[in-house]
C-alpha cells in the first residue's frame, strides 16, 4: 500500500461521510491533522475499555469491530470507527480488529478537539451529518 500525498488524503476525506458536510478548506484542515497508520492483518486497533483517544477512516483493508454482547460489523473503505466514544468521552465499547492488511487514517482526539473549537464551521458540518444519521 503506497503512502497516501496530501491532494489524495484530502479528496479521501471528502468522501468519508462523517466529512461530507465539510468544505473543501475544512476537510484540508482535517487532513492536516490525520497520520497514516498501516496495520497488518489481525492487528489489534484498541479494546473494549480502552481510552478513547482517536477516530479512524479505513482507507483500504477491513476492520472488524465486536462489542461484548457479541454483535459485531465491519468498517471498510470510507468507513469511520471510533467516533461515537471521543465525542461522548465515553470508554471504548466494541473492540477493533483488523481483518486484513489496512491502511487507516487516525485523528487523535485531542488534536481533533483543538481543531474543532478553532473552527466552528466544521462543528456544524459534523452536527448535520451525525443528526441526518440519527434520522
Amino acid at each position: 500500500m503506497p503512502d497516501l500525498a496530501r491532494i489524495e488524503t484530502v479528496v479521501f476525506l471528502q468522501s468519508v461521510d462523517l466529512f461530507s458536510f465539510c468544505k473543501a478548506e475544512e476537510v484540508l484542515r482535517i487532513a492536516a491533522i490525520a497520520q497514516e497508520q498501516r496495520l497488518p492483518e489481525g492487528e489489534r486497533v484498541f479494546r473494549e475499555g480502552d481510552p478513547s483517544d482517536g477516530l479512524y477512516c479505513v482507507v483500504q483493508g477491513r476492520v472488524d469491530l465486536e462489542a461484548p454482547d457479541g454483535s459485531s460489523w465491519s468498517a471498510g473503505p470510507l468507513a469511520t470507527f471510533g467516533v461515537k466514544e471521543i465525542l461522548s468521552g465515553r470508554l471504548r465499547t466494541e473492540t477493533a480488529t483488523t481483518a486484513a492488511e489496512t491502511l487507516v487514517l487516525a485523528i487523535e482526539a485531542e488534536d481533533f478537539f483543538d481543531l474543532l473549537s478553532h473552527n466552528i464551521e466544521i462543528v456544524r458540518a459534523l452536527f448535520r451529518q451525525l443528526l441526518r444519521q440519527a434520522d
